[in-house]
């Protein structure tokens, strides 16, 4: 009896081990020593169905993390539904992931077939189960199509947000490349497309490889909530290249406009900061960190900043909860068509979350899940006491000609003497502290404000040619820091750093990068 009661708290210890809350309020899951004959009560699986399922026992459970895909033409999804988490007060995300190659000629968006992998939050009251195979990621709905495709499937149970990590890029659009029979979705169409101004006669524009040419593939997706009964929703709020190539001046962007549910599409600028695909192989698999921050707006809607392996890929994009948009589409004379519809969500009152994945018969890759940590969105309880900082006022010399892009100025930010600064709490706010963005921010009319947490300086690029003498560039920011005297955690006040454009006199281009000595 005594050897049974052992045994028993044994077992009990090792699934306390599996989820560990830390004192500061996050949860840690490594996935790197679940027992597959012992699993803990917080792990829901979906293994997929058929010839399509996925690992399962100790192929799924691994020393690496838990494998999702492993050969051709798979799918599973694994979810944790501990949490119950209240996200009307924001969180972060931790994860670390490898899609590393199983064959090189046909792994990793080596070739179209719909690959990759999604992140997602679900309403917690909602049992795990996952969306539609192949380019929807495990997370879309497959509706009907011009083909009679039975193939349909609800998109995830209870899904509130999905990031998609798309290795051949068909994620993005209302249709996977060659699987029109077989493939709908709300996405990017040929209307939407025509809409946003590619009109050439000789280019056919049913799929959007035509538009993004070389940066169609490795695209980090943002997919919206489910709608009515499961067949109609996650909308395509933004889809952006990371394929490891500078994509400034290329099209390798799209993002929705929430007033008329058209794209606007654009360059990628940090294009070259992230390779969603650098997996390494199965037999050595590269692990990328990617972090999630979510701050909500009320009720209505969420920032998201996305990081890969330390740099921002997408620093504060807004999520709105209500918006026009295209879908439910018909067949029409072979072709299909879609109308507006004006869509609505809400934050679950309580979310879990989880990771699905898919292959299809051209990819090939075994994706590894592990690392999970879920944490306040200020894990060091900032804010106890607030502290002042001094407030910066530089000039820079721009154009009177209109021509003052590229102009720069860096400057260093004051210190304290009353606080140890944490330079990586450092964020651009408005005057009121709400938030603008992590170590960048884009601000409109103006140019682009950088923050170096090494040399503690703030650098504005601008942007904007009409930029002119006489004008003001102006942004507040806040930092945490820990008291020098009690050791209590602190907040600054919005600081305000401003900048007065100063006529450059006969410079044609000024061109200038200034750095303030003060």
């Amino acid at each position: 009896m005594k050897k049974y009661y052992y045994l028993m708290i044994a077992c009990l210890s090792l699934l306390t081990l599996q989820a560990q809350q830390t004192k500061n309020g996050s949860y840690e899951y490594p996935l790197t020593d679940i027992d597959y004959n012992n699993l803990p009560s917080w792990i829901a699986n979906d293994f997929g169905k058929g010839t399509l399922s996925g690992p399962t026992g100790q192929s799924r459970y691994t020393s690496e993390g838990i494998v999702l895909t492993i050969k051709r033409a798979t799918t599973s999804a694994f979810a944790i539904t501990d949490l119950n988490l209240d996200l009307r007060k924001g969180a972060k995300f931790e994860f670390e992931y490898a899609m590393a190659s199983v064959n090189w000629n046909d792994a990793q968006g080596a070739q179209y077939g719909g690959g990759g992998m999604t992140f997602f939050l679900f309403d917690a009251k909602e049992k795990l189960s996952m969306g539609y195979v192949a380019s929807a990621l495990g997370y879309s709905f497959n509706g009907s199509t011009a083909g009679g495709s039975t193939a349909i499937k609800t998109g995830l149970g209870g899904a509130y947000l999905g990031i998609g990590f798309d290795l051949d890029g068909n994620n993005k659009e209302r249709k996977g490349f060659g699987m029109q029979s077989y493939e709908t979705r709300e996405g990017l169409t040929e209307q939407r497309y025509k809409d946003a101004g590619f009109t050439d006669p000789y280019i056919d524009y049913d799929f959007g490889r035509n538009i993004f040419g070389t940066y169609y593939k490795n695209h980090i997706t943002l997919r919206g909530a489910g709608q009515g009964n499961g067949y109609k929703g996650n909308p395509l709020l933004l889809t952006k290249y990371f394929g490891g190539q500078n994509a400034v001046n290329e099209v390798a962007m799209a993002t929705l406009d929430y007033n008329t549910g058209d794209y606007n599409f654009s360059g990628s600028y940090e294009g070259d900061d992230f390779n969603i695909a650098d997996g390494g192989a199965d037999y050595s698999p590269k692990f990328q960190k990617i972090e999630v921050e979510l701050r909500p707006d009320g009720e209505e809607g969420m920032y998201v900043t996305i990081k890969g392996n330390g740099n921002v890929l997408i620093d504060n994009f807004y999520y709105k909860h209500s918006f026009k948009t295209y879908g439910d589409g018909k067949v029409v004379n072979n072709k299909y068509e879609d109308y507006q519809y004006n869509y609505n969500t809400r934050i679950p009152d309580r979310v879990n979350i989880g990771f699905a994945a898919t292959t299809m018969d051209l990819n090939t890759q075994k994706t590894i899940i592990r690392n999970v940590k879920v944490s306040p969105i200020d894990d060091n309880g900032g804010g106890d006491e607030e502290f002042t900082l001094e407030e910066r006022v530089e000039e820079l010399c721009v154009s009177d000609s209109g021509n003052s892009n590229g102009a720069s100025i860096e400057l260093e930010l004051s210190d304290s003497n009353e606080y140890n600064l944490d330079k990586d709490t450092f964020e651009f706010t408005d005057e009121h502290g709400n938030y603008l963005g992590g170590s960048s921010y884009n601000q409109s009319g103006v140019g682009k404000w950088e923050y170096s947490s090494y040399y503690n300086e703030v650098t504005l690029t601008i942007s904007d040619d009409d930029f002119e003498p006489g004008d003001k560039a102006e942004v507040y920011y806040t930092i945490e820091g820990d008291n020098r005297s009690n050791g209590k955690r602190g907040k600054s006040r919005p600081t305000a750093i401003t900048i007065d454009g100063i006529t450059c006199g006969a410079i044609a281009n000024p061109q200038i990068s200034t750095k303030s000595d003060h």
